[in-house]
Protein backbone atom coordinates (compact mmCIF):
# COMPACT_ATOMS: atom_id res chain seq x y z
CA UNK A 1 0.00 0.00 0.00
CA UNK A 2 1.47 3.35 -1.11
CA UNK A 3 2.26 6.31 2.01
CA UNK A 4 1.84 9.56 1.73
CA UNK A 5 2.72 12.23 3.29
CA UNK A 6 -0.62 14.60 4.52
CA UNK A 7 -0.32 18.03 3.70
CA UNK A 8 -2.44 19.00 6.69
CA UNK A 9 -0.96 17.57 9.78
CA UNK A 10 2.05 16.21 8.25
CA UNK A 11 1.73 12.54 9.34
CA UNK A 12 2.52 9.91 7.22
CA UNK A 13 0.24 7.54 6.64
CA UNK A 14 -1.02 4.99 4.02
CA UNK A 15 -3.06 5.99 1.16
CA UNK A 16 -6.79 6.03 1.27
CA UNK A 17 -8.45 3.22 -1.19
CA UNK A 18 -11.93 4.03 -0.94
CA UNK A 19 -14.15 5.90 -3.16
CA UNK A 20 -14.87 9.46 -1.45
CA UNK A 21 -17.18 10.12 -4.97
CA UNK A 22 -15.10 14.29 -5.91
CA UNK A 23 -14.45 13.69 -9.43
CA UNK A 24 -11.27 15.31 -10.24
CA UNK A 25 -10.52 16.33 -6.92
CA UNK A 26 -10.69 13.07 -5.80
CA UNK A 27 -6.85 11.35 -6.80
CA UNK A 28 -5.44 14.74 -5.77
CA UNK A 29 -7.29 14.23 -1.97
CA UNK A 30 -5.70 10.66 -2.14
CA UNK A 31 -2.60 11.75 -2.74
CA UNK A 32 -2.64 14.66 -0.06
CA UNK A 33 -4.65 13.54 2.74
CA UNK A 34 -4.48 11.18 5.54
CA UNK A 35 -7.79 9.28 6.70
CA UNK A 36 -8.09 10.85 10.47
CA UNK A 37 -8.09 14.79 7.98
CA UNK A 38 -10.16 13.34 5.83
CA UNK A 39 -12.68 12.02 8.69
CA UNK A 40 -12.18 15.46 10.32
CA UNK A 41 -14.09 17.15 7.49
CA UNK A 42 -16.64 14.22 6.18
CA UNK A 43 -17.92 12.99 8.67
CA UNK A 44 -20.99 13.70 9.91
CA UNK A 45 -21.16 17.16 11.99
CA UNK A 46 -17.39 17.65 10.41
CA UNK A 47 -15.57 20.84 9.08
CA UNK A 48 -17.85 20.48 5.71
CA UNK A 49 -20.61 20.77 7.70
CA UNK A 50 -19.91 23.83 9.68
CA UNK A 51 -18.38 25.44 6.04
CA UNK A 52 -22.02 24.94 4.87
CA UNK A 53 -23.73 26.54 7.66
CA UNK A 54 -21.59 29.31 8.13
CA UNK A 55 -21.16 30.56 4.33
CA UNK A 56 -24.84 29.45 4.14
CA UNK A 57 -24.16 27.96 0.81
CA UNK A 58 -26.76 26.39 -1.39
CA UNK A 59 -25.16 23.43 -2.94
CA UNK A 60 -27.56 23.05 -5.80
CA UNK A 61 -25.62 26.70 -6.71
CA UNK A 62 -22.56 26.32 -8.34
CA UNK A 63 -20.52 29.13 -6.80
CA UNK A 64 -21.92 27.35 -3.76
CA UNK A 65 -19.65 24.42 -5.06
CA UNK A 66 -17.10 26.19 -5.71
CA UNK A 67 -16.47 28.04 -2.67
CA UNK A 68 -17.02 24.74 -0.54
CA UNK A 69 -14.21 23.32 -2.87
CA UNK A 70 -11.82 26.29 -2.00
CA UNK A 71 -12.94 25.95 1.81
CA UNK A 72 -11.81 22.20 1.27
CA UNK A 73 -8.54 23.28 -0.50
CA UNK A 74 -7.31 25.17 2.07
CA UNK A 75 -8.30 23.34 4.93
CA UNK A 76 -6.17 20.14 3.50
CA UNK A 77 -3.74 22.95 3.06
CA UNK A 78 -3.15 21.93 -0.28
CA UNK A 79 -0.59 23.92 -2.68
CA UNK A 80 -2.74 25.68 -4.92
CA UNK A 81 -5.40 26.61 -2.29
CA UNK A 82 -6.26 30.05 -3.03
CA UNK A 83 -8.24 31.49 0.37
CA UNK A 84 -7.23 30.99 3.45
CA UNK A 85 -9.28 28.67 5.90
CA UNK A 86 -11.38 30.21 8.70
CA UNK A 87 -12.21 27.34 11.72
CA UNK A 88 -15.25 28.54 13.01
CA UNK A 89 -14.84 25.74 15.72
CA UNK A 90 -12.34 27.61 17.67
Amino acid sequence: MPEIQCSRCGKTAEMMTENLFLGKMEQEIKEHVCQDCWNEWNRPGGVKTMVINEYHLNLGDESARNTLKQQMRAFFKLPDASVEFKDYRT
